[in-house]
């Protein structure tokens, strides 16, 4: 049976990265092939509106959408499968253990993180995805004078994580491009919209600082002991 074939096993489909079947860390060249000159990737893809968009309008650039929830993973990864992007693939993931194990440092341009679940009560607020945690990842992963951009429909979450970025050491505000509003166009965006909610934005670029060491445990989860690799190192190809 094809890789392409809609019949295929949502894991074997082309557009689907399985780990099970890989060791860290992902290299660029093997997962996009050649031609891609830069590498993105969303946390919390959902149903695949921004990652497919994004990566039909930069087709020299890879986007990865990473997504845990089975039902928006299967249906993104159909849609995916369905427009035959070379330049997109999909994984499903924790994103810690994702940044932490399976990311070279230094290896991307951009990370977007779009209306992640705020998980209001304060039993909860460890499951929060804007966190120190996820943050001192994502400048681990980052390029130098890459951009880590991130958009919250909830006032009070969106100003916690401003003020932790603001006070990190390897994130600079940047400025929001122009068509920003235009091309954040995804599901929960144009729901929220709708609804007359306020959607804030905010994007901060990597400076030269060096990254902090990756968190243990690298996931909000606790690892199964002994089965974890070491994280990805500086350098490796």
């Amino acid at each position: 049976m094809s890789l392409t074939d809609p019949r295929a096993p949502i894991e074997r489909r082309r557009s689907v990265l399985d780990l099970s079947r890989l060791e860290p860390p992902l290299r660029w060249n093997e997962v996009f092939g050649p031609g891609i000159e830069r590498v993105e990737i969303e946390l919390g893809s959902g149903k695949g509106m921004f990652l497919r968009r994004a990566a039909r309008e930069a087709s020299r650039t890879g986007f990865l959408g990473v997504e845990r929830a089975g039902k928006f993973f299967d249906l993104c990864a159909q849609r995916l499968e369905r427009d035959d992007l070379p330049n997109a693939r999909l994984v499903r993931a924790d994103a810690y253990d994702l940044l932490s194990r399976w990311i070279i440092p230094g290896s991307i341009g951009a990370l977007h993180i779009y209306f992640p679940d705020p998980w209001p009560k304060k039993r909860h607020a460890k499951r929060r995805m804007l966190s120190p945690p996820l943050f001192d990842l994502a400048a681990r992963a980052i390029a130098e004078e890459g951009h880590l951009v991130i958009a919250s429909d909830v006032e009070w979450y969106f100003a916690e994580s401003l003020a932790l970025l603001h006070s990190h050491p390897c994130f600079e505000p940047a400025a929001l491009d122009p068509l920003e509003p235009q091309q954040l166009a995804t599901h929960y965006a144009i729901k929220y919209q709708k609804e007359g909610r306020t959607l804030q934005r905010a994007r901060f670029v990597r400076n030269a600082s060096a990254a902090p060491p990756p968190p243990t445990p690298a996931s909000r989860r606790r690892p199964d002991a002994g089965t974890a690799p070491a994280p990805a190192r500086a350098g490796e190809p």
